[in-house]
């Protein structure tokens, strides 16, 4: 088992850096969330069906943001983390540029997947350098800001890529990265002497791994969006990889993840915390607005103002909660956020009361105030588990985690949702959600207390 090499001193971040890394990490989430309301547009523009918009541009991009992730934030660990966010940034902008001059889907397609591929390398990176730079006692306010700009860009991506659309066309999508990618990597590179250095002599990186561990998360989220015997195809090839894959890493020189890490609590914990509180807080964000479409045939100009609570209190909640968690201590407030957010998820069990968008607000402001409040101490105690070498694997490690979060937590939804226009229907997935933020309370003991912390 490898141990975390003593953290030599934190220099600290130039404010410049900070904002230069958390703009590079933004793209993202923006980018996932922009795209969709310009789906129409582009459908309409290059003659292609809405399916297989949403197959090559929204399905295409989640996948390679989540089978790319842990391999990413690897080579950061190899070719220095500053290195890891200039060549994110740099496939980002590679995919911008392609979208700006093909009509076609499947070009279109690559270009989402070159962009994903970049935010695959630039969130771990950023993670990593966050964990580096930053002495441990602070970590968790500075992690409460990744998490806000993280939410706030993917709840802004929609408006963004609206406004965008309806007065440039569908191409400013792709374009409007461009001048976000060229500040933040003028803001990186100016203060590249602050970040931690590669190793002089680094070890290969893992191929084979990688592609185990990235064909196996494809193949095995690609089934769950089949139906017949392709499920099982696909779903079983996926799960014989990801059974191997440990195997290999095993045996591997340099492995893109090392599974000793699971061993540590506070890692173990605070990334299936993470894990637990998309699986809860993702799905949702799709059902509501399917309840109030299907059951109370209302328009979705009122849902979006609802929604909008739920990220607002996430925001502001993870900036105040990043300060909070040096008096608290990660173990008791990651336990109260969760019982928080459970205490908003109390407010829909009476579904057949709900009649506006006005009555779910109460609980989308706890929801979004307990999953803010919860994720800067669960992300800061396990990225502070693990040794600076292995900072940026620890990252890719940890957002692959909140990615299939997500997808387990929409797969529960589409299982359950067989009747999408029936109250009743909508109460079944709750408790998965419940179960989801119940575990996660339980597994905040995993995390240092205030005294351990300090």
């Amino acid at each position: 088992m490898s141990t975390p090499r003593p953290d030599q001193h934190e220099e600290g971040l130039p404010l410049s850096a900070l904002a230069g890394m958390l703009l590079a990490a933004s793209l993202a989430p923006l980018g996932s969330t922009m795209i969709a309301v310009a789906l129409p547009s582009i459908g309409h523009d290059i003659g292609a069906e809405t399916s297989t918009l949403t197959q090559w541009l929204v399905s295409s991009y989640l996948i390679t943001s989540i089978a790319l992730q842990s391999p990413g934030g690897k080579l950061g660990d190899l070719i220095g983390h500053a290195r890891g966010i200039v060549v994110g940034l740099s496939l980002v902008a590679m995919g911008g540029v392609l979208g700006l001059l093909v009509n076609q889907v499947h070009a279109l397609g690559v270009a989402r997947i070159l962009m994903a591929s970049g935010g695959a390398a630039t969130v771990p990176a950023t993670l990593a350098i966050l964990r580096n730079q930053t002495a441990p006692d602070r970590r968790a306010r500075v992690f409460g800001l990744f998490g806000a700009c993280m939410g706030l860009a993917a709840a802004v991506g929609p408006l963004v890529g609206g406004e965008l659309t309806e007065r440039f066309g569908w191409r400013a999508v792709f374009a409007a990265n461009l001048p976000v990618i060229a500040v933040s990597l003028l803001l990186v590179l100016m203060s590249r002497g602050t970040y931690t250095r590669p190793a002089a002599d680094p070890p290969s990186f893992d191929w084979a791994g990688s592609a185990l561990l990235a064909s196996g998360l494809t193949l095995t989220i690609v089934s769950l969006q089949m139906s017949g015997a392709a499920v099982w195809w696909l779903g079983g090839s996926g799960a014989v990889l990801l059974i191997v894959f440990p195997f290999w890493e095993r045996r591997a020189a340099s492995p893109v993840v090392d599974f000793s890490l699971l061993e540590r609590r506070a890692f173990f914990g605070g990334g299936s915390i993470i894990a637990l509180q998309n699986m809860a807080m993702y799905p949702l964000l799709f059902q509501l607005p399917i309840f109030f479409d299907r059951v109370r045939h209302l328009g979705a100009r009122a849902m979006g103002q609802a929604l909008l609570a739920l990220t607002m209190a996430m925001v502001l909640s993870s900036v105040a909660g990043g300060r909070l968690t040096e008096l608290m201590g990660a173990r008791a407030q990651t336990l109260v956020g969760s019982l928080i957010a459970l205490a908003g998820l109390w407010w829909f069990t009476d579904l057949a009361a709900v009649q506006v968008p006005f009555d779910v607000v109460p609980g989308m402001l706890l929801i979004g105030a307990g999953v803010g409040m919860t994720s800067p101490p669960a992300q800061a105690a396990s990225m502070s588990a693990v040794g600076r070498d292995q900072s940026g694997m620890a990252g890719g490690v940890i957002s692959t985690l909140r990615y299939i979060g997500g997808v387990a937590g929409t797969t529960a939804l589409g299982a359950l949702l067989r009747d999408s226009s029936s109250p009743a229907s909508h109460q079944r997935p709750l408790f998965v959600y419940a179960g989801a933020l119940v575990v996660a309370a339980a597994l905040s003991m995993m995390l240092p207390g205030r005294r351990k912390q300090a």
